[in-house]
């Protein structure tokens, strides 16, 4: 399987707002209980109540409130922005689970978004891990996805960031130890069926197995057309792919017609609308 990258172009329509901003919603607000399933009978209805009313509540709290920019400061915390970083993540997971060719996508059974303790912080670790099967061999993604709109090519969150793509999946790459912990954490929040096959990886990987499963390293980087440059923003993942090998690189930059600070401020009016209807 040869390394690939591409260009995806994302026209910023209310269609699309309103698309991932659901999207956005639905993840934050899932719950491991199903409310069809929920006996009201018992003590909702002694009280007046019912699931449905429960359901709102956790939809309406799911999503944080950012007083930074309700006060118009969006320029001031780019660094700290939930929003900025769980639309990259979105973006990220919705590539490698249904843009990709049928054949090439990934199964991303636990979202970062869904799971993280705060709404209101980003996630640590992995930005996603997926994985499928190739004619009875595995095949395990991991996921990094970058926001940015600096007039850089690559601009730094590719290559020069303690924490940019370039250098952690670098040490993904290089430190077994840490991909089993990670892995690790991640397993303990599956279903039976994704438990299986993470846990295959796991097992492989502790007993230096490596060759028995396939890595794939999945990029995602947000770029708009006032800023992109392709080949450029691939960074070294295009100038230094031998870096990577055996293994595989996807990346895909995903490039929007409307600025990226632009389409944020959508995208969180969106969320915020639809969580408070």
């Amino acid at each position: 399987m040869p390394h690939k990258f591409v260009k995806e172009d994302i026209s910023v329509t209310d269609k699309f707002i309103i698309k991932f901003s659901e999207m956005y919603i639905k993840q934050r607000s899932e719950t491991r209980f199903e409310y069809g399933k929920i006996d009201e009978s018992l003590l909702f209805q002694k009280h007046g109540f019912d699931s449905t009313q429960l359901q709102h509540i956790i939809k309406r709290n799911s999503v944080a409130e950012d007083l930074v920019r309700e006060a118009g400061n969006t320029h001031k915390h780019v660094i700290t922005d939930i929003y900025r970083s769980d639309l990259g993540e979105l973006l990220l997971t919705y590539y490698f689970e249904d843009k990709l060719p049928k054949n090439e996508r990934f199964i991303i059974p636990h979202k970062n978004i869904t799971n993280r303790e705060l709404a209101g912080q980003p996630g640590r670790g992995l930005d996603a891990i997926g994985y499928r099967i190739d004619n009875d061999r595995l095949r395990l993604m991991i996921g990094e996805g970058k926001v940015s709109q600096q007039k850089k090519n690559p601009p730094s969150v590719v290559d020069y960031n303690n924490d940019s793509i370039f250098n952690t999946q670098t040490k993904f790459k290089n430190d077994r130890d840490l991909l089993i912990n990670r892995l690790s954490d991640y397993t303990r929040n599956l279903t039976d069926e994704a438990a299986e096959k993470i846990g295959l990886v796991l097992l492989l990987l502790e007993f230096d197995k490596q060759s028995d499963f396939d890595l794939v390293f999945g990029c995602a980087l947000i770029r708009d057309v006032s800023c992109v440059k392709i080949n450029d923003d691939y960074g070294k993942f295009y100038t230094q792919q031998t870096d990577f090998d055996p293994h595989n690189i996807t990346f895909c930059v995903l490039n929007f017609d409307k600025e990226i600070s632009e389409t944020i401020d959508l995208f969180y009016e969106k969320v915020q609308e639809l969580c408070k209807a």
